[in-house]
C-alpha cells in the first residue's frame, strides 16, 4: 500500500492547487498520512494538514496507483474506484484501513437492483467533488473531514425518511470514516433528478435571451422589462414557493431533537447579532483596504425575530443549489452541507430560515451582475428588483402563519436586511479564497446592505 501512496512532500505541493482545498490564502506547514484504506482503484488517504494559521484540517485524497508524481492521480477520476464506493454503501459493507474503517449505510431509497453503470466525474464543484452513475444515482464525495453527522447526510435523510419532502433528491445512503469511536461523513449517494438543469446555468442562459429581446427593444420601460422576464420571474416564483415549503418540512416534526422547533430568545438575538458583526469584520480585513464605517444597527433588524421559532435550514441556499426542470416549471433543492467555511457545529445548529432568502436575494444580485451586458446595467438592476420581489412575495404566501418567521411585512424586511448583510459578508471571505475576481460582487453587495441598515 505504501508504494501507491506519494511522499508527503508531493502531496504538500500538490494539495494546495486543488479546487476544494479550502485555505487558498494559508500556508500549508505540515502534512501527514494519517491513515490509509486500500478499495478497488486506489487508495483512499486520510490527510492531516497544518496550516501557518496554526490551524489543523483533514482532507479525504483518494488516490490512484499512479500518484507518486505531480499531478497526483485522483481516483475518482477512476470508474472501479467509484463503483467500489457504490457497492460499499449498497450493500452495507465496511473496509479496514491502518488505523480507521469506512462503512457503508444504505437507505431503503437504495435500489433494490443496480446492474453496472458508468461512472463519470461530474464538473464544477468547488470544495467537494461528486460522480455521476449513469442516470440513476449521485455521489457527492466530501474531501475535508469533520467529525459528528455532516448536514447533507442528516438533513437529505430526514427529508427523505420523515417529511417525505418532494422537492430535494431522496437520499440512497452514505459512507462514514470511523477512527477511534469519532465518525466523519464521508460521501452521500441520492438520486439523480432527470430532466432538469442547474439553476445558475438556466438562470444564465435565460438572462442572456432576456437581454437580447431587451437590445431589440427601442426604450422598454419597467412593463415591457417584466414582460420579457416572464420566464425568469417565473423561476424565481416557484423557487420562493419551493422554499416555503422546504422550511415548512424541516419544522415539521417536534419530536426530534435535532429538528424540532424552539423559540428564538433574547440570547440568540444577542449571539446572531456578534455573529454578523464579526462575519463583517472579517470582511473588511480579508478585502485589505480601507473600509466606509457601517453605521448598522444590527440588534434592533434582528429583535424582532424574538419568539418566532429557528428551525434547521439549507444554510447555504442560492441558484446553483437548486435544479430546474424547464419543461414543467418545478425546480428542486439539493445540497445542504451548508457554508463550507463554517464549523459543522455551526452549521447544524438552528437559527432563523430567513438566512436561506437572504442567500437567495444575494445570489440574484449575483446573476444579474455576472450576466448584464455594458450598456444596459439599468435595465439588469431593473429586473434583479423584479426577480427580488417575486422570489420573496411568492416565499411570504408559501410561509403564511407559520410561527418562523415575522408576521410584520417590516419585521421581515428589517430582519432580511441583516442577513443579507451577514451572507455578503461570509461571501467576500469565501471569494478570496476560492475565487478572488469575483470578490467585487459580495463587496458591492455588502456596500449597498451597510446603506440599508444604516439608521435614518
Amino acid at each position: 500500500m505504501g508504494s501507491r501512496t506519494p511522499p508527503s512532500d508531493v502531496l504538500a505541493a500538490w494539495l494546495p492547487g486543488q479546487r476544494w482545498f479550502a485555505a487558498k490564502t494559508r500556508r500549508l506547514t505540515s502534512l501527514v498520512v494519517a491513515d490509509l484504506i486500500a478499495l478497488p482503484g486506489g487508495v483512499l488517504a486520510v490527510v492531516e494538514v497544518g496550516l501557518d494559521d496554526g490551524t489543523r484540517d483533514r482532507y479525504a485524497v483518494p488516490l490512484g496507483p499512479d500518484s507518486r508524481a505531480i499531478p497526483v492521480a485522483d481516483a475518482l477520476d477512476d470508474t472501479a474506484y467509484c463503483r467500489s464506493l457504490l457497492d460499499l454503501v449498497g450493500r452495507g459493507g465496511v473496509v479496514s484501513g491502518e488505523h480507521g474503517e469506512v462503512r457503508g449505510v444504505p437507505t431503503a431509497a437504495f435500489p433494490a437492483e443496480l446492474p453496472p453503470l458508468p461512472a463519470r466525474r461530474v464538473g464544477g464543484e468547488q470544495s467537494n467533488t461528486s460522480v455521476a452513475f449513469g442516470d440513476r444515482l449521485i455521489m457527492k464525495h466530501f474531501r475535508r473531514l469533520a467529525d459528528g453527522p455532516n448536514p447533507e447526510e442528516e438533513m437529505t435523510r430526514f427529508l427523505t425518511e420523515r417529511a417525505r419532502f418532494p422537492h430535494t433528491p431522496r437520499l440512497a445512503g452514505h459512507l462514514e470514516y470511523r477512527r477511534a469511536g469519532a465518525c466523519a461523513t464521508l460521501a452521500v449517494v441520492q438520486e439523480m433528478v432527470t430532466g432538469a438543469r442547474d439553476g445558475w446555468e438556466w438562470m444564465c442562459a435565460a438572462l442572456d435571451a432576456f437581454y437580447r429581446e431587451v437590445r431589440r427593444a427601442a426604450a422598454p420601460d419597467r412593463a415591457q422589462v417584466r414582460a420579457l422576464a416572464a420566464p425568469t420571474l417565473a423561476a424565481l416564483e416557484r423557487l420562493g414557493t419551493v422554499t416555503g415549503a422546504l422550511h415548512r418540512a424541516l419544522a415539521s416534526d417536534s419530536a426530534d431533537p435535532a429538528f424540532a422547533p424552539e423559540p428564538i430568545t433574547a440570547a440568540d438575538v444577542a449571539a446572531w447579532t456578534a455573529d454578523v458583526a464579526r462575519q463583517l469584520a472579517a470582511a473588511v480585513a480579508t478585502l485589505g483596504s480601507p473600509a466606509p464605517v457601517v453605521e448598522a444597527d444590527l440588534e434592533r433588524g434582528l429583535r424582532p425575530l424574538r419568539g418566532v421559532d429557528k428551525i434547521r435550514h439549507h444554510g447555504d441556499l442560492h441558484l446553483g443549489q437548486t435544479l430546474y426542470r424547464e419543461a414543467t416549471g418545478d425546480c428542486f433543492i439539493i445540497d445542504f452541507e451548508g457554508e463550507p467555511l463554517r464549523a459543522l457545529a455551526e452549521r447544524r445548529r438552528k437559527h432563523t430560515p430567513l438566512r436561506d432568502v437572504a442567500g437567495v436575494l444575494r445570489s440574484i444580485d449575483y446573476v444579474a451582475v455576472a450576466t448584464r451586458p455594458a450598456g444596459l446595467e439599468a435595465w439588469a438592476q431593473t429586473w434583479q428588483d423584479e426577480g427580488a420581489r417575486a422570489f420573496t412575495t411568492a416565499y411570504r404566501h408559501a410561509v403564511r402563519g407559520a410561527r418562523f418567521v415575522p408576521r410584520s411585512d417590516d419585521d421581515f424586511a428589517r430582519a432580511l436586511a441583516v442577513l443579507e448583510l451577514e451572507k455578503a459578508a461570509y461571501e467576500v471571505v469565501y471569494e478570496a479564497n476560492h475565487r478572488p475576481a469575483w470578490v467585487a460582487i459580495p463587496r458591492d453587495g455588502l456596500l449597498r446592505a451597510a446603506a440599508r441598515l444604516r439608521p435614518a
